[in-house]
């Protein structure tokens, strides 16, 4: 039987899993090892974890994963410029999983799914300006949080620069307009031709009954007219953002995306106003930092591909279907993740799974069961 896994040679490979007879092995990918593609994704999209659960073809657990981190997949995966993809270990091996394309797969399949309104956890009300992608990925993580979230558009559209900048040909507008729909239907309000400046003003967002107000509306103080109270701002004076809070001056009112750090990625955008998010959650008592995390997956025994309905093997806006996604799913080597011993009693002792350990990490024992007394002996008297 399997006597050891030594996790210190341990790569995560699943060599061992595949080529075991009796299923005996798993494959642990929930592990705190932080893989390399998820260490270059300004994100930090749990990568390695949701394109797991896709191997196992539980395609439903992996778009809750990805949600935890990415407010509307079905758009980074056309336009995000996938860091991911250049740190992958596979390009060692032959080309790099193409991350972009399951990202974008996972986030076809959700623009299908009618999303509930999530439960109102707080009573603070938190108002958000500008409904570019910044905006739209604040609201979204407050709402997953339990606030009711408002967002003020200056104009007559939401989207910000996702609709006036991104090319139609890499973001159809349909496809923007479902994804908007889909946090819509989360319990995020919009209003629209609302300006923050001399018709609305800090102080009258606050005499609404707003306990927080994000600033995101995607250009500099020196660019728009943004009140201070009842003070337009200049570039004489500007806003004083605290690096770490992003929080303003004034109490309770935070800056996030282009009018804190200039013009960045999309990325970058979602990852900045998650970090805005979590400072608004600890300024309005907030104890849960992980922004709605998902439970953790359980071990199960499942087998790839199994509990996929034949009719659901469809394109998906000229994307993957599922069969091509769960086949490229597959190409992942799980970097960091722990082999273990799942079902000790089913080992028969093959030695397959320590022959074929490219990183000889796994050492099996010659006998199944306990050693007879007489070998424990003679092992006992060789010590001695």
């Amino acid at each position: 039987m399997i006597e050891s896994i030594d996790y210190r040679k341990c790569t995560g490979c699943g060599t061992c899993v595949e080529v075991c007879p009796l299923d005996t092995l798993r494959l642990d990918a929930f592990t705190p090892n932080v893989p390399p593609c998820r260490m270059a994704c300004p994100a930090g999209v749990k990568i390695r974890e949701y394109i797991f659960l896709l191997k196992l073809g539980r395609v439903d657990e992996a778009i809750a994963l990805i949600r935890e981190t990415l407010p509307f997949p079905a758009i980074t995966g056309r336009l995000c410029f996938h860091p991911c993809e250049l740190k992958c270990a596979r390009r060692e091996v032959d080309e790099p999983v193409n991350i972009n394309a399951l990202e974008r797969f996972i986030g076809d399949r959700l623009l299908d799914e009618k999303r509930a309104a999530m439960p109102r956890l707080h009573a603070s009300e938190i108002a958000v300006i500008g409904s570019g992608p910044t905006g739209l990925s604040a609201a979204y993580f407050l709402n997953r949080l339990g606030y009711r979230v408002t967002i003020y558009e200056s104009s007559s559209q939401i989207g910000g620069t996702l609709r006036t900048r991104a090319p139609e040909k890499r973001l159809p507008r349909d496809l923007l307009d479902g994804q908007i729909r889909c946090i819509s239907d989360m319990g995020v309000q919009f209003v629209l031709n609302s300006a923050l400046g001399e018709e609305l003003t800090i102080d009258d967002l606050r005499g609404k009954g707003y306990k927080a107000i994000l600033l995101a509306t995607g250009s500099k103080p020196e660019d728009k007219a943004v009140r201070r109270g009842g003070v337009v701002l200049s570039p004489e004076d500007p806003l004083h953002v605290d690096p770490v809070t992003l929080q303003t001056e004034m109490s309770g009112v935070f800056v996030s995306g282009s009018l804190a750090i200039g013009p960045s990625p999309l990325v970058k955008m979602i990852a900045h106003a998650r970090r805005a998010v979590r400072s608004i959650d600890r300024h309005q008592g907030g104890k849960d930092p992980d922004l709605g995390r998902e439970k953790k997956p359980a071990k199960a025994r499942k087998v790839p591909g199994e509990g996929i309905k034949k009719q659901e093997r469809h394109a998906t806006r000229d994307g993957f279907t599922l069969e091509v996604a769960l086949d490229e799913a597959r190409r992942c080597m799980s970097c960091g993740g722990r082999a273990y011993v799942a079902y000790p009693d089913d080992c028969m002792t093959c030695f397959e799974c320590e022959v074929e350990c490219p990183s000889k990490a796994i050492e099996v024992h010659p006998f199944k069961e306990a050693l007879p007394p007489t070998i424990e002996y003679s092992r006992w008297r060789e010590d001695r």
